[in-house]
C-alpha cells in the first residue's frame, strides 16, 4: 500500500477538499499503470532515519532521491515495496511495516481516505475502499467478499514482479484496520487477520497492534470482520460531503480507465475475474462494457488473444504464489480458477518447462 509523504492537517474534513485535489492527484488523468506517487516513499525513509541514510535505500531499490520531493513523480509499485523490505533489513526492525502503519492515518491518503471516512456505515466504507483505491494506485487492489457471518477485505498485488512484500502488506492491513477507529462503538475490531507470508520469528507486535488473532501462511492477505460490524455507523460521516467527493472520485476513475490501453484494462479485469473464480470470456467482456466478440476483435488489433492474456495472467500469479506463499498446489489451482489441479500442473509445465514442485524448490523466497 502507498504511504503518503505527509499527512493533511487534522482540521475538520468538511473544509479540506482543495489540498488533495491540487497536490495529491495532479497527474491522475495521465499516469501509467502499476505505479505509486514517488513522494509516498518518503514515509519509509522517515521511519528508517536517522539510522539509515535515505540515499542508501534509494540506490538499493533504484529510486532517484530527487523524485521524492517531486509532487508529480511516480515510481513502480515494486520499488516502493522493495524500499519497505530494504529499510526493514537495514534497520533490523522485524516489525518495520507495522511501525510505519502506526504513524499513518486514513486521512493522509487524500481523496481516497476522505471518501472512506465520510461513509455512513462500516459496510459502505469497505465497499468504497475497494472501489476508490485505484485513485491512489492501480498496482494493487482490495476486494470485498461477504458470506453468512463475515465480510472479508482482501489485498492483492497486481504486479506479478512484486514477490517479497511482507512489510508493505503488514503496513497496509494495519492501516485499513484503523477504519474501525471511526466507528461510534470503539469496541469493534477485525475478527481475524490473515497473511500469505510465513510467520516472522517474533509476532508480538502483530498481536499488540492488531489486538485480534493474526494468522500466517494463509491463502489470502485479508481482514475478516463480523457481520455485526457492517451496520455500525461512522462518527466521521458527512453524507453531503461524501456525495461531492464521490462525484469527483468517479470522474477521476473514468479518466484513469480511458487512459489505459484495452490490453491493460483487460489484464486488470482478468486478475479480478480469476480471483472471483469466473474467467469466462462473456464475464470479462461485460466487466469492460464490451461484447465478447468485440473484445476479441479489439484484442486482435493489439496482437493478442483472450486466451493468451488469460494464460499469461495465470502464469504470473502462479509463479508469485509458488515463490512467496506456502499455499498448497491445490489451493493455487483453485485460486487461479482451474477446474482441476491436473489442469494447473499441465498448464504450468507448458509455461515454464518445470512442474510446480520443481519451480517452488528452486525459486521460493
Amino acid at each position: 500500500m502507498v504511504i503518503p509523504a505527509k499527512e493533511l492537517t487534522e482540521r475538520d474534513t468538511k473544509s479540506r477538499i482543495g489540498p488533495f485535489e491540487l497536490e495529491l492527484w495532479p497527474d491522475a488523468m495521465d499516469r501509467p499503470a502499476l505505479t505509486v506517487p514517488a513522494k509516498s516513499v518518503r514515509n519509509v525513509m522517515a521511519a528508517a532515519s536517522p539510522r539509515i541514510e535515505t540515499e542508501r535505500i534509494c540506490q538499493t531499490v533504484g529510486i532517484e532521491s530527487a523524485q521524492l520531493s517531486d509532487p508529480c513523480a511516480r515510481v513502480p509499485i515494486k520499488q516502493l515495496v522493495a524500499a519497505f523490505e530494504t529499510a526493514a533489513q537495514l534497520t533490523g526492525d522485524g516489525a518495520f511495516g507495522l511501525h510505519v502503519g502506526v504513524r499513518t492515518q486514513i486521512r493522509s491518503f487524500g481523496l481516497f481516505g476522505y471518501i472512506v471516512m465520510n461513509c455512513s456505515t462500516f459496510s459502505e466504507a469497505l465497499d468504497r475502499v475497494a472501489r476508490y483505491f485505484p485513485l491512489w494506485t492501480d498496482g494493487a487492489a482490495f476486494r470485498v467478499i461477504r458470506d453468512g457471518s463475515a465480510a472479508h477485505l482482501t489485498w492483492e498485488y497486481l504486479d506479478p514482479s512484486v514477490v517479497n512484500y511482507r512489510h508493505d502488506c503488514e503496513m497496509t492491513l494495519l492501516c485499513v484496520a484503523k477504519i474501525s477507529h471511526f466507528l461510534c462503538d470503539e469496541r469493534y475490531r477485525p475478527r481475524e487477520i490473515h497473511f500469505q507470508h510465513a510467520a516472522p520469528k517474533d509476532a508480538s507486535e502483530h498481536k499488540r497492534l492488531f489486538q485480534t488473532p493474526v494468522h500466517f501462511s494463509k491463502g489470502f492477505n485479508q481482514l475478516i470482520f463480523d457481520k455485526t460490524m457492517l451496520t455500525a455507523p461512522l462518527r466521521s460521516a458527512d453524507p453531503e460531503l461524501l456525495e461531492l467527493l464521490i462525484q469527483f472520485g468517479d470522474s477521476l476513475l473514468a479518466g484513469i480507465s480511458t487512459h489505459r490501453t484495452l490490453v491493460d484494462r483487460a489484464r486488470i479485469a482478468l486478475r479480478q475475474a480469476i480471483l472471483k473464480g469466473d474467467v469466462q470470456l462473456n464475464t470479462v467482456s461485460r466487466s469492460l462494457g464490451l461484447g465478447a466478440r468485440t473484445l476479441q476483435r479489439k484484442l486482435k488489433v493489439h496482437g493478442v488473444t483472450y486466451n493468451e492474456l488469460l494464460s499469461s495472467t495465470r502464469r504470473g500469479l502462479a509463479e508469485h504464489y509458488l515463490r512467496a506463499s506456502q499455499m498448497t498446489l491445490r489451493e493455487i489451482s483453485d485460486r487461479l480458477a482451474f477446474a482441476r489441479p491436473g489442469e494447473f500442473h499441465r498448464a504450468f509445465r507448458q509455461w515454464t518447462g518445470k512442474t510446480p514442485h520443481q519451480f517452488r524448490r528452486v525459486n521460493s523466497v
